[in-house]
């Protein structure tokens, strides 16, 4: 009779503790290298800067700043031309997880605000698109992220700026 007890104890003990680890995370912070391509012009290299809350039945929001250096090339629709410039930017967006496990796929839509620093006047975009991407929960805290998107921009006085974007993260899950 003791000796069912001890076990059943036990047994609620496990029990209770894999639940416990199952839980899903609320929110989560990333940070990684990213990659922008402007269809027609080179590759935009810098850091992309991610916070994600979870809200309920598989939905987060997601807000997302990147930092970027861009070559632009000979001919560039840019008012300062050729040369380095910077960018930044703020998306703010929502996407939906197929899975809630190790590995979490997922698709979102974004709207994104972007500026190009260039002389003598700065460049504004007002952009929107899809995204997908994969998680992969490999500790109770972290993950990596892989996330792929693809925007249209609006600019005033210019033709529209279709862009790919992928970045590769590193998940801390709050």
């Amino acid at each position: 009779m003791e000796l069912t007890l001890k076990r059943l104890a036990l047994l609620a003990c496990v029990t209770a503790s894999l639940a416990a680890r199952a839980q899903f995370n609320n929110s989560s912070l990333s940070a990684g290298p990213l990659v922008n391509s402007v269809i027609g012009q080179g590759a935009q290299y810098g850091l992309a800067l991610e916070y994600d809350r979870y809200l309920e039945s598989g939905f987060e929001l997601v807000a997302r700043a990147p930092v970027v250096i861009a070559e632009t090339p000979v001919g560039a629709d840019t008012p300062s031309g050729a040369g380095r410039v910077f960018g930044t930017g703020l998306s703010v967006g929502a996407r939906y997880l197929f899975l809630e496990e190790q590995l979490r796929p997922w698709a979102g839509l974004q709207l994104t605000w972007t500026i190009l620093i260039t002389q003598p006047a700065p460049v504004w975009g007002l952009g929107a698109g899809p995204s997908l991407g994969l998680d992969w929960v490999f500790h109770e805290s972290f993950a990596l992220s892989l996330r792929g998107s693809y925007d249209v921009f609006v600019e005033l006085n210019r033709p529209w700026r279709h862009q790919l974007s992928v970045t590769l993260g590193l998940v801390i899950l709050l």
